[in-house]
């Protein structure tokens, strides 16, 4: 019998676009919402802008430079859902326990999300049917 992970919340998910300021536009007209946040990490080779909907972030993630993971997934799938992520308590032990249920993983240890002080791992997306899973700790 597995281990059950214990899931704060849906703490982002994350949208592969390939023009980040119009896919922000689309989704401001769209819906209404005001952006709530902007960064940029130099190691995942990506630029964020995020919407809050409720306690769950809607990221636009948009590559650097076309070499990155997004760039990839865009080429394979076209723009679209690339990540869900789920909010625990602790990224390390969330992990272990994934690995203990004899998930996949593309992390052996988390790793670090500099401009937000959190740990996240990712989860392979042969384990999830096509998605790739996250496992995330803090506060968005």
């Amino acid at each position: 019998m597995s281990e059950e992970l214990k899931v704060n919340y849906v703490d982002h998910i994350s949208i592969a676009v390939r023009n980040l300021n119009k896919a922000v536009e689309d989704y401001k007209h769209a819906f209404g919402w005001e952006v709530a946040g902007r960064y940029s990490d130099l190691n995942e080779k990506i630029r964020v802008c995020y919407f809050m909907a409720g306690s769950t972030a809607i990221e636009l993630v948009e590559d650097i430079d076309g070499t990155g993971e997004t760039a990839r997934f865009i080429e394979r799938f076209g723009e679209g859902v690339m990540i869900v992520s789920y909010n625990v308590d602790s990224c390390s032990h969330a992990l272990e326990l994934l690995k203990r249920n004899g998930v996949r993983v593309i992390d052996e240890k988390p790793r670090l999300a500099k401009e937000q002080d959190r740990r996240f791992a990712f989860i392979h997306p042969k384990a999830c049917h096509g998605v790739v899973k996250e496992v995330i700790d803090g506060k968005y």
